[in-house]
């Protein structure tokens, strides 16, 4: 069957791209696993992500036909490409660097096939446009082949992730494997033509770029290099995950300095100055990058949060699947009184019985894992325990500090399910990992006992 963005030429494309990118991750997978094991799960994991990158293809021309994001972006990163294969350079500059308004009114006419679907200001799109060219270009302009090709390539962001974990934990080399690469709304939502893609991949360069820079002071070139490009991607296609990332990133950080000091007494001197240093960083970092953050700076943020939450419940637009928070001002106390319930729509929600469409039954059975696998952890572990596991391994506080502060700022500015189950993802894996961190410290303390 033949859809309105997938022809002929990208099922024959189809098996050739698949079949190179197999080969490659085979390829890979041979040439490492001798020294690191857990190369083992390399070629699954890749296979998961074409799977979610075709399915959500599929997806968005056969089951929602009016289109979405995932097709505009490709249509419109096709055009680029038709400029610049129609060797107008002077045209695909101005594109690419957003300066000329009126491309967006006459492409249509100037250029067969072109279509441009977003609007000349909406510069997170635009950038995630631009940086779908290479792969639109290496995939003939097919519409499977440069999804394909971007799901592999952002493979390799969320692998360097996996590494970070399994460096720390050896032993759960399987459990990480689980929670990074097979779950469902994770390979899904994170493979096609999204900025979830990029921004997910991004997540994982920039978290092995801290974990090789700062915490096992490889003090390469290239790692400093992979920090900055992955945090420039998350800036410039979603700030507010930068805004997440930070905060967490710099209590690693910290916290592994403490750790690495002998004296007990010393210790807990020196963490209130830290802690204080760790906030004037956070507060001056933001302050800094308020032009690129735009409507996501500190001074606008909250009233943003408000807005944003109330627009999305209006039902006219944005359909049934909504849930309403409650109102809030938009000061700390306001928000404050709103963690819990969203934190709880995060990572739970929606529920088995909020779903009314076969996308969201899948969520909701995910969610419904997510739920009991968390209430275990909290009825098996003690909260004493828990808060001292928690505060035991710098990775675990990075990790379940980001996934919490991050189901927080989608659970609280979202308000409708359909936005929720993609929002979300790049918690999940931080979140799931933690889960299982957690069980194992515990598991190991109850065996010595």
């Amino acid at each position: 069957m033949v859809g309105y963005w997938i022809d002929i030429f990208d099922f024959l494309l189809l098996p050739i791209y698949v079949g190179i990118i197999i080969m490659h991750a085979v390829y890979t997978k041979n040439k490492n696993i001798k020294s690191k094991p857990y190369y083992k799960y390399f070629v699954p994991a890749v296979i998961c992500k074409l799977i979610g990158g075709v399915s959500l293809c599929f997806i968005y021309t056969y089951y929602y036909t009016y289109g979405g994001d995932v097709s505009n972006y490709f249509l419109t990163s096709k055009t680029f490409v038709i400029v610049l294969f129609e060797g107008d350079f002077s045209t695909f500059w101005d594109m690419i660097n957003f300066r000329s308004q009126d491309i967006f009114l006459t492409g249509y006419d100037r250029y067969e096939g072109a279509e441009l679907d977003f609007s000349p200001t909406d510069y997170y799109a635009l950038f995630t446009v631009v940086l779908t060219i290479p792969f639109c270009i290496l995939g003939f302009k097919s519409f499977l082949a440069t999804t394909l090709l971007l799901a592999y390539f952002s493979f390799s962001g969320l692998w360097r992730l996996y590494e970070v974990f399994v460096d720390v934990f050896p032993d759960l080399k399987k459990e990480f494997a689980l929670a990074i690469f097979f779950i469902p709304s994770v390979f899904f939502w994170g493979s096609g033509l999204l900025k979830d893609t990029y921004t997910l991949s991004a997540l994982g360069f920039f978290t092995h770029g801290v974990y090789r820079y700062f915490i096992i002071k490889e003090r390469r070139y290239k790692h400093l290099v992979v920090l900055i490009a992955s945090a420039s991607v998350m800036i410039l296609i979603k700030p507010y995950i930068f805004f997440a990332i930070l905060p967490g990133s710099l209590v690693w950080v910290f916290f592994y300095r403490i750790q690495k000091i002998k004296n007990p007494v010393l210790r807990v001197m020196i963490l209130p100055i830290m802690l204080s240093m760790l906030a004037g960083l956070i507060i001056f970092s933001m302050s800094l990058l308020a032009d690129y953050l735009g409507e996501y700076s500190l001074d606008k943020v909250l009233n943003k949060a408000v807005k944003t939450q109330q627009d999305l419940i209006r039902g006219e637009q944005y359909g049934n699947n909504n849930f309403d928070i409650g109102k809030f001002d938009p000061t700390i106390a306001g928000i404050s009184s709103k963690i819990p319930v969203a934190i709880n729509l995060a990572l739970f929600r929606p529920y088995i019985w909020d779903a009314n469409n076969p996308v969201m039954i899948l969520s909701g059975l995910e969610n419904l894992f997510m739920l009991g696998f968390s209430l275990y952890i909290l009825f098996k572990v003690k909260i004493t325990v828990l808060l001292k596991s928690l505060f035991s391994n710098p990775l675990l506080i990075f990790s379940f500090l980001f996934a919490l502060f991050f189901a927080f700022s989608v659970g609280f500015t979202t308000a409708n399910y359909g936005a929720l189950v993609r929002l979300k993802i790049p918690c999940i894996p931080f979140y799931t990992c933690s889960l299982f961190i957690i069980y194992y410290l515990n598991r190991a303390s109850f065996k010595r006992r």
